[in-house]
């Protein structure tokens, strides 16, 4: 019996793709191959018949993050609850992103919204309490003063530390969904795997640490709680660092 790694395209699959017997034959041949899987997953109608041969398929070829997402819908297909599947689907998703992005100048306009948008959305504040904090950031500005946005909202009393973190956490996904180019060292996080909740859990520490006057970064809070390897941090700051210089070239 053969034990072969077919190529992509596999010219066999493409003469058999509606043959259920023939592309059965094929892989109890021995023929390790992913379009035959493929194939064999658009006919079956049984979600969990489909998810078993995603399953194989994707395990052929590890580094194909498209067949890993499709892999991981089906997951949560079969299995809504399915809490592990749901967070390694957010992270392929913005290793996609990663993978696929152009320096943000070549980008059109990043449509997400803005934080403060994003907590009128939520109800946390108000259309005029948005304009007014804005003034009031503003105002701290013309003061010589630096301060971003959501630490203006806290110190205003308008937001909690776990509010705040929450609408960072939208806006990081609704970025991702976007296919923004990525910003945030959160978001380079994520697509080195990273759990979102995990993400939320350190920006919420860090907020309060930041109302008590204690500056910790966000990669040594993650560090700290030992989410995250010094190796994990040091790769996606440098390529945070490359991606920014490359508007520069």
């Amino acid at each position: 019996m053969k034990d072969t790694l077919c190529t992509r395209p596999c010219p066999a699959v493409a003469a058999m793709r509606s043959d259920f017997n023939s592309l059965r034959d094929h892989l109890a041949a021995g023929h390790r191959c992913v379009d035959a899987w493929l194939a064999l997953a658009d006919l079956v109608t049984v979600p969990a018949h489909r998810l078993d041969c995603l399953a194989r398929a994707s395990a052929l070829a590890p580094d194909d993050i498209e067949l890993e997402i499709a892999y991981l819908e089906q997951r949560l297909i079969v299995d809504p609850g399915d809490t592990e599947a749901s967070g390694a689907l957010r992270a392929a998703r913005a290793r996609r992103v990663l993978m696929g992005h152009k320096p943000r100048i070549f980008k059109q306009m990043d449509a997400s919204p803005t934080l403060g948008s994003i907590l009128v959305q939520m109800g946390a504040i108000t259309q005029q309490e948005l304009e007014w904090l804005l003034e009031e950031q503003a105002a701290i500005r013309r003061r010589g003063e630096q301060m971003m946005f959501g630490d203006v909202a806290i110190a205003r009393g308008k937001v909690t530390p776990e509010t705040l973190a929450r609408a960072l956490m939208v806006q990081i996904q609704q970025r991702i969904g976007n296919d923004a180019a990525p910003r945030a060292l959160g978001e380079y996080l994520i697509a080195s795997g990273l759990s979102p909740e995990r993400l939320e859990q350190a920006l919420t520490e860090q907020i309060y640490l930041r109302r008590v006057g204690r500056r910790e970064t966000l990669g040594e809070i993650l560090i700290r709680r030992r989410w995250i390897t010094r190796d994990q941090l040091e790769r996606a700051l440098a390529q945070q660092q490359h991606d920014a210089l490359s508007l520069f070239r």
